[in-house]
C-alpha cells in the first residue's frame, strides 16, 4: 500500500507541475476525476485487469472512451498509467493532486458533523471560525448525527476539533468521577 501511494504522489507531483505551469489546476483535476470514474467502472476494471486484452487494445479503447473530454495530455497520462501497469493508483493519484493543490491555493477541506442541519448563516460562521483556527481558506462539507447531542466536531485534514456536547459531557462526568 505504500508503495501505492508514492507511486501515485509522483504521478501527481508531475500533473501538479504541468498544471501549475498552464494555470489549470482545475481543469487537470476535473480531467483526472474523469479518468478515475472510467478506470474504476466494474466492466473497465475487469477489462483493464484482464491479461487476456492487450496493452494495444486497452489504449484504444481508454483513448476513444476520453476522447473530446479530456485535454489530450490527460489522455496520454491515462495511456501512460495502462503501459506502466499502474491504473490501480488514479484513486491516491487524485486524492494527492487535490490536496497539493489546496495547499498551494492556501485551501483546507473541513469535514463538519452538527447535530442538526446548519443553515447558511451557521455555516458561513463555522466556515469563519475554522480560518481564523487554520490560516486557510476552508471549503466547508457538513453532514449531521444526532449522536453528538449539541455543538459541532470539525476534522480538518489530520486536526479533530471536537467540540460537541457529548464530548464536553462525557469529561464532566469523568471530572465528576475522578473527585469522588
Amino acid at each position: 500500500m505504500a508503495l501505492r501511494g508514492s507511486v501515485s504522489r509522483r504521478y501527481a507531483e508531475g500533473v501538479f507541475a504541468i498544471a501549475k505551469d498552464q494555470s489549470s489546476f482545475d481543469r487537470w483535476l476535473e480531467d483526472i476525476g474523469t479518468i478515475k470514474s472510467v478506470f474504476t467502472d466494474p466492466t473497465m476494471k475487469r477489462f483493464l485487469d484482464d491479461p487476456k486484452s492487450g496493452q494495444a487494445d486497452q489504449e484504444r479503447v481508454i483513448r476513444k472512451l476520453l476522447d473530446g473530454k479530456v485535454d489530450p495530455l490527460a489522455i496520454n497520462l491515462a495511456v501512460l498509467l495502462i503501459r506502466r501497469e499502474h491504473t490501480g493508483t488514479v484513486e491516491g493519484l487524485e486524492r494527492e493532486l487535490k490536496r497539493m493543490v489546496n495547499d498551494y491555493r492556501n485551501v483546507a477541506e473541513a469535514e463538519v458533523t452538527t447535530a442538526i442541519d446548519l443553515d447558511g448563516e451557521q455555516r458561513e460562521l463555522v466556515k469563519q471560525r475554522l480560518q481564523v483556527l487554520t490560516h486557510k481558506d476552508i471549503e466547508l462539507q457538513t453532514r449531521v448525527d444526532v449522536s453528538i447531542l449539541g455543538g459541532f466536531v470539525a476534522r480538518v485534514g489530520d486536526t479533530l476539533i471536537d467540540a460537541s456536547l457529548k464530548t464536553k459531557l462525557a469529561r464532566l462526568r469523568q471530572d465528576l468521577l475522578a473527585h469522588t
